[in-house]
């Protein structure tokens, strides 16, 4: 992390502040975030960045925690510290509050209608943010597909296509990565009760509707205990409806598409 955070530190920094330098006497300062409503992320990485660069902070905030007071952070340094750490400090907490904050408003929703159902981000994020976006998932009460492509097998529509049989893909997988958990993706019915009978470990029912997931869903656990995913046209209006009978709901919106949550920084 240390590292990404130079990284991201020299991207804004470039030759210098030179507004800054011009302009203000790098005097000691004392300034507060202050942000929110929200559910907090990336609070752990912004302090890093803050220690990073000499400027000693208190809060009483915690990455998940809910934004109860505006106040997030008071900070102590050299106003050129201060004030070159700004921009990427507001950056990491807007955008991954944002995450969280999403998050935890569709595991709220999903959970009344389902208190067993979880919530899952997909590999839908910006490279090189993977670790911290889907964390921020976490912190807003959702859990994680895969990480990676070696973390568990995914049959999706273009393996099936490319290897034309469900049975065989399931049983070539189960021979090569016995360990792994392995699901198939199903675009219809028919496929989703062949994925359950050939003994995936999970079917995921891909954009189906609502009314059709409710009636697969209850063919399939009459013929097997498998896990049940729902993924595609889920939206934060109908996460309910699809909550109902499943296992686990995935959204790649959650990674790409929440607004971020509004911070700001201010010298007092």
């Amino acid at each position: 992390m240390q590292d990404k955070l130079d990284e991201w530190f020299a991207e804004d920094f470039g030759k210098g502040d030179f507004t800054s330098q011009s302009v203000v006497d790098n005097k000691p300062c004392e300034a507060n975030v202050t942000g929110g409503p929200g559910v907090i992320s990336g609070l752990k990485i912004g302090l890093a960045l803050l220690e990073r660069h000499g400027i000693t902070y208190a809060t009483d905030y915690s990455d998940g925690d809910t934004i109860d007071s505006p106040l997030i952070i008071s900070l102590n340094g050299r106003a050129h510290d201060i004030l070159a750490t700004e921009r990427l400090l507001l950056n990491i907490l807007s955008h991954l509050s944002g995450i969280s904050t999403h998050t935890n408003m569709i595991v709220k929703i999903a959970k009344e209608t389902n208190p067993n159902v979880e919530i899952l981000a997909t590999r839908k994020t910006l490279p090189g943010l993977r670790d911290i976006e889907k964390e921020a998932v976490v912190h807003g009460g959702g859990q994680t597909h895969r990480m990676r492509l070696d973390d568990a097998i995914l049959i999706k529509d273009n393996h099936l296509k490319l290897s034309n049989s469900i049975k065989e893909s399931i049983s070539q997988s189960r021979e090569k990565y016995p360990d792994l958990m392995l699901e198939v993706e199903a675009d219809n019915e028919e496929q989703a009760l062949e994925i359950a009978e050939c003994g995936a470990d999970r079917v995921m029912l891909d954009n189906f509707t609502p009314l059709e997931a409710e009636k697969t869903i209850k063919k399939l656990r009459q013929i097997s205990n498998i896990e049940i995913e729902i993924s595609g046209g889920v939206t934060i209006e109908n996460v309910a409806e699809y909550a109902k009978n499943t296992d686990f709901i995935s959204l790649g919106s959650l990674t790409m598409s929440s607004l971020p949550v509004d911070f700001s920084l201010h010298v007092i």
